[in-house]
């Protein structure tokens, strides 16, 4: 995603507006219909400023190119501060995983109880001594804003306090977050039990200094305390399964699925300059974790995550609007990843489009709410603000099924390393492990959208089953270079070469299904 490309954000607002103009009232409170002539396809911000006859690009009023929105007061009517408390302590999760080290002096329960801290204590007990640990490792650069010392750290209470990670995961909110009652694929029953299980047993990996592995060169103490001797890495398990069970399960099956045009959702919030409707689709942008000024940063900037100098304008990164969280860079790594395809993906440009057309049309409805009465939402703009919140969402699927692409052609490379019956060296078990976590706890998280194609029927001859057939073949564990998986030949065959041969088919077949499901490009997914 970069600047050149918000042009095409116009070009997208014609077909968007051009339905929310289908059918509408001539009603002049409708903020799609335009009172002087017809609608103008191209300028949400002002619905009565005529079309140009000449140029129909409306240079002086186009929407934003950055995430801001504002009444008709000036006063910014975006919020989601919740949300990126939560990414905060995920972000703080991963720091203290990775600063986990191997000893015999560890005891199993307390180190469980450090990793829960972030995971599940109690809010008030925890942001009273929450250690300041967010920081930009690389660089040096301080998270924070111009008001802020040079060697503050912003933590997630001053962002938004008493939030947890625990209480918003699928099913623990809400029961239909677990869609249809049924979490499957994992080695739990609910997926805050496969959270508490893999917490449990990495803290137990940490306790136990004797876990080796067999390599060509010899036998290697794996050191490593997040990973387990079946090629289980907890802290990438962890994460990534986070990113989908609390971030895209939130986003989609919660914020990005309420009744828009209710009346309760037009009303300004209480002392807010924005209505709930708003502030609801607000939260599920956060939750996909993008900075406000996504649009204009190139693919390699949101990877980084890497700013512009014209984004930091103080020196400084702010957390709560200028950091991009998880799943928003995987969509820039993807794009990267088939730039040089004959087909290259802008999942960037694609999630941030629609994120924006989307919000335009709610921030258009509240123009006249007040705390006692609704704005007007017409049903043609509801149906308008329905096919872009069904693009974001299922833009932001798949950005993750193409990380899992990704991860399913890093397995093949890291097996291809095999020196026969044994791992190259410890790197390249550690290297596997990290990538079929990866794969695992992203697949994982696939299946908590009401908007997927593996739910819709959108794609014909896949659904859920589909889902866990993907699960299936990926498994609970990698295989390893000695064939097996949870310590078992793979699959009852009669070698170990025959076993990873099997399970290699197997991966192939996962990804072909995600190809069909998701319609990505054949080069691209051979070679993300």
């Amino acid at each position: 995603m970069n600047s050149q490309r918000l042009f095409g954000l116009s070009l997208i607002v014609v077909s968007a507006l051009a339905l929310a103009a289908c059918g509408g009232s001539s009603n002049n409170d409708d903020p799609f219909i335009n009172p002087i002539g017809p609608v103008d396809p191209v300028d949400p911000v002002d619905p009565v400023d005529p079309v140009d006859p000449v140029d129909p690009v409306d240079p002086v009023d186009p929407l934003p190119t950055t995430y801001t929105f504002e009444n008709t007061n000036g006063a910014s009517t975006v919020s989601y501060t919740g949300q990126t408390a939560r990414q905060m302590l995920i972000s703080d999760l991963v720091t203290k995983l990775n600063s986990l080290e191997r000893s015999a002096d560890n005891v199993p329960t307390q180190v469980a109880s450090d990793l829960n801290f972030y995971i599940c204590l109690d809010a008030e007990i925890r942001d009273a001594d929450y250690p300041p640990t967010f920081k930009l490792s690389d660089d040096g650069l301080m998270i924070g804003n111009s008001t802020m010392e040079a060697n503050d750290r912003l933590v997630p209470a001053d962002v938004s306090s008493g939030k947890r990670i625990c209480n918003k995961i699928a099913g623990e909110d809400k029961a239909d977050h677990i869609i249809g009652g049924e979490f499957f694929g994992g080695t739990a029953a609910t997926p805050l039990l496969q959270i508490d299980e893999w917490v449990a047993l990495v803290a137990e990996e940490s306790a136990d200094t004797t876990d080796t592995i067999s390599t060509a060169t010899g036998t290697a103490n794996i050191g490593t305390p997040t990973v387990s001797e079946d090629g289980r890495n907890y802290r990438q398990l962890l994460q990534k399964f986070i990113l989908g069970a609390l971030t895209f399960s939130q986003g989609t099956a919660d914020y990005w699925s309420i009744d828009y045009g209710s009346e309760s959702n037009l009303t300004l919030a209480e002392g807010k300059t924005y209505t709930e409707g708003s502030h609801d689709y607000d939260e599920a942008v956060g939750y996909f974790g993008m900075s406000r000024a996504y649009g204009i940063m190139s693919d390699a900037e949101i990877k980084s995550p890497g700013y512009a100098d014209n984004i930091v304008v103080d020196g400084l990164i702010d957390v709560r609007s200028e950091y991009n969280f998880g799943n928003s860079q995987n969509c820039a790594k993807r794009d990267l990843g088939s730039a040089d395809n004959a087909n290259p993906t802008d999942f960037t440009g694609e999630v941030f489009n629609a994120i924006m057309i989307g919000r335009q049309i709610l921030n258009n409805a509240q123009a006249d709410a007040t705390e006692t009465s609704p704005g007007s939402l017409s049903p043609d703009a509801e149906a308008a603000l329905a096919v872009q919140i069904e693009i974001a969402a299922k833009t932001w699927e798949k950005c993750i099924a193409a990380t899992v692409v990704h991860y399913i052609n890093d397995v093949q490379g890291d097996m291809a390393n095999f020196v026969g019956n044994e791992f190259a060296d410890l790197d390249n078990f550690l290297t596997l492990s990290k990538h079929w976590s990866e794969l695992y706890g992203f697949a994982l998280g696939l299946q908590f959208s009401p908007f997927s194609a593996f739910r819709d029927g959108s794609v014909p001859g896949i659904d859920v089953d589909s889902l866990k057939t993907i699960l299936q073949l990926v498994g609970t564990a990698p295989v390893l270079a000695d064939g097996t998986q949870n310590g078992v030949l793979f699959n009852g065959a009669s070698n170990p070469a025959a076993a990873r041969d099997e399970y290699l088919g197997g991966l192939i077949e996962a990804r072909n299904i995600l190809q069909e499901a998701y319609g990505f490009d054949a080069t691209n997914v051979a070679n993300w």
